[in-house]
């Protein structure tokens, strides 16, 4: 009886120890899944998106300080000019990081001398068809500063009215260039204003009687507008 009672006993106590290591254990973690198991989560639109390389915008193009040289090309007699303003286009790629090119033309008004004994006519018209070259740098994320040059061709619009040598004369063309520095910002991620300085010299001629007319064109050139990337 008492060999029972001790093997029961012992039994009990090894039952209650078994119980308490297994309390003890830690709890089996899962088993780690092997590198590269796992498909990589799929990069998002904006981190594949390719960068926009077109531009197109559209300016207000206030023009100061203007100077207009009129007679025979090889010596022309100088004015000042009326403010003169205008509208311009702007059609431009991004052909490496910072380096776009593109055209740019603009319509001039107004575009007549401020003295009435110097230029007695009515307005004329500018046309300008011009090429853009433009280096742009980063300076702060969604502000650019950039520096440009508009070579092209200028075609000027005569109203009615004028008259050379009693004859009236055709509408005077020739080279224009301008150069130009400003500042780009963009609003969102698609559109961005831009305000911009320069100057810009045209060397349209004609010919009338009595030989070659110039009819030259300087202004302080401002540009200030917006646009969108493509």
């Amino acid at each position: 009886m008492r060999k029972l009672s001790l093997f029961a006993g012992l039994t009990l106590l090894a039952s209650a120890g078994s119980a308490r290591a297994q309390a003890e254990a830690p709890a089996e973690s899962p088993e780690a899944e092997p590198a590269g198991s796992a498909e990589a989560a799929p990069p998002s639109a904006a981190a594949v998106a390719p960068e926009s390389k077109f531009r197109v915008g559209i300016g207000f193009l206030p023009m100061f300080m203007g100077k207009m040289g009129t007679g025979e090309k090889d010596d022309l007699t100088w004015g000042d000019m009326k403010m003169a303003y205008g509208v311009g286009l702007l059609f431009g790629y991004k052909v490496i990081a910072g380096l776009s090119v593109g055209i740019a033309p603009q319509l001039l008004l107004n575009v007549k001398g401020k003295d009435e004994s110097f230029d007695p006519y009515d307005p004329s018209k500018e046309w300008d068809l011009m090429a853009r070259i433009a280096y742009e740098y980063t300076v702060i994320p969604k502000l650019d500063v950039y520096a440009e040059v508009l070579p092209g061709y200028s075609i000027i619009q005569f109203a009615g009215g004028r008259i050379f040598f009693n004859e009236a004369p055709p509408n005077p063309k020739g080279l224009v260039i301008a150069f130009g520095a400003g500042a780009a910002y963009d609003i969102t991620d698609q559109f961005f204003a831009n305000l911009g300085v320069g100057y810009q010299m045209g060397f349209a001629t004609f010919p009338i009687t009595g030989g070659d007319q110039g009819h030259r064109t300087k202004f302080l050139r401002i540009a200030v507008g917006g646009g969108m990337k493509l």
